[in-house]
């Protein structure tokens, strides 16, 4: 499916080239393509800012290039008409958020407010009706995903916004996403979720920098193992036609991740685009906070019986598995030979092609994925597999104290480093308390979902798939 004419691209992160340019390098996972010198020269053209021209061959180019994560489209800005566009706003409660919600979006698209069941439904009615939206009530709670598929029954254009009542959109809401809709090969777009920064204190300052929600602030496709691999449905921009039945009623956490995720097996671009913020309400009471990051980890098993390949505490290749291991009993040089056999590995599988810098590349993407497996180590040590790493250590704390030290090193490690990407304006201990008990409430989520389904497969690890079915 071709690339709209006019479209400019703008290089994905770490997009590596060489062979005079007919060699690209990079996306997530790694991919390698190989151009021809007419190929290299549009290349040159759109990373210098040139838009995507009218050739068939060339727009085929655009969309095998996009397809890759190779580079990231930059949509034209076009005028939509009002009818092309619903906004859909789920709904339980929370009327002065609500109000805080239409306002901002206040003059705009046509909005439906869903009631999902609310105690006091005439104070929602009365808000939806102050800001000229059309109301519907369920006379029942049925969930966050039943009030947004009603909401999908109910609409009658071409594309569809979901937004969450406690979130604050920007002035023109949905603005620019829909921009990336007048691709046809895209299906859903999502801005970035940040802190409405409206509260002080500790808790308030960690979910300013690491927010459940909050994507980053790179563009991305979005898919597994990308660099975003799902986009929260707070919210999102998409086309009715790639909905199909909507969100997974059964599920009430963790739909957004289906949703994105089927769409992806669909054959659908899903794409993140974080120069659209969304403010969300943040909860800072410390409990609330806590008991929310656990209830978002109660739906990884639910999800692994729909999507099996894709949440298991840890993904490991044996080689790694291996390599930590040794590491953790005390052979540090393992972790040193794991990633020179893994840049070998990279090396000869890119020399080929990439004889100029690919030396270069296989060494630092090997550091970069030793690196990844210790932070997706200790995560798994701080949460689902905690109560493993205690009782290990505890048996092993009469004759040596080492294993322990070292998880803790390696804890300590993950801190630092989340540390160094977030510069949190909190005091590193407030941070690293904040940090591990953020892990501890992703561990305890698993461990409710896997004893309520009594499905114990998100606690075990399980190797990557092949590129090809990611």
């Amino acid at each position: 499916m071709p690339v709209p004419v006019g479209w400019r691209l703008r290089p994905a992160r770490g997009l590596r080239r060489g062979g005079g340019g007919e060699v690209v390098l990079g996306g997530s996972p790694p991919r390698l393509l190989t151009l021809s010198s007419r190929g290299a020269e549009l290349l040159d053209g759109w990373l210098a800012g040139r838009p995507v021209g009218e050739g068939p061959a060339e727009r085929l180019l655009a969309r095998r290039l996009l397809d890759a994560g190779l580079v990231h489209p930059d949509p034209p800005t076009q005028p939509h008409a009002g009818a092309e566009l619903t906004i859909i706003v789920p709904v339980h409660e929370r009327a002065d958020q609500l109000a805080r919600c239409l306002g901002a979006l206040t003059p705009g698209p046509p909005t439906i407010v869903v009631d999902d069941g609310s105690p006091d439904g005439a104070a929602i009615a009365a808000v939806a009706e102050r800001f000229g939206a059309r109301y519907v009530r369920h006379s029942e709670n049925r969930g966050a995903s039943a009030a947004r598929n009603t909401g999908l029954e109910l609409a009658e254009t071409p594309f569809v916004a979901f937004l969450d009542s406690d979130c604050i959109p920007p002035p023109g809401f949905p603005g620019g996403l829909l921009d990336h809709l007048t691709d046809s090969a895209v299906g859903l777009v999502a801005p970035r979720i940040v802190s409405s920064g409206e509260h002080a204190g500790r808790i308030a300052a960690y979910e300013r920098c690491r927010s459940s929600l909050d994507m980053g602030p790179r563009p991305s496709l979005v898919r597994p193992f990308a660099w975003v691999w799902y986009v929260p449905s707070a919210a999102m921009v998409a086309r009715r036609e790639a909905l199909g039945r909507g969100f997974d009623e059964d599920l009430t956490l963790g739909e957004d991740v289906d949703l994105v995720w089927r769409l992806h097996d669909a054959g659908w671009q899903v794409r993140y685009e974080p120069c659209t913020r969304v403010a969300h309400h943040d909860r800072v009471e410390p409990w609330a906070w806590y008991r929310r990051r656990v209830a978002y980890n109660e739906s990884v098993a639910p999800l692994l019986v729909r999507h099996p390949e894709r949440l298991p505490a840890l993904f490991v290749s044996p080689p790694a598995a291996l390599g930590w291991g040794a590491a953790l009993a005390g052979v540090w040089p393992a972790l040193a030979i794991l990633t020179a056999l893994r840049a070998v590995r990279l090396h000869r599988s890119v020399a080929r092609r990439l004889p100029s810098g690919a030396a270069g590349w296989a060494t630092a993407t090997s550091v970069q994925a030793t690196v990844q497996e210790g932070r997706d180590l200790g995560r798994a040590l701080a949460g689902p597999w905690a109560p493993f790493a205690i009782a290990l250590a505890a048996a092993r704390a009469r004759r040596d104290h080492g294993l322990a030290r070292r998880v803790g090193a390696l804890l300590a490690a993950l801190v630092v480093a989340d540390w160094l990407a977030d510069r949190p304006s909190l005091d590193p201990a407030s941070y690293a308390a904040l940090r591990l008990a953020d892990e501890s409430a992703r561990g305890l989520g698993i461990w409710i979902a896997c004893a309520r389904t009594r499905d114990f497969r998100a606690l075990l690890p399980r190797r990557p798939p092949p590129v090809s079915r990611r």
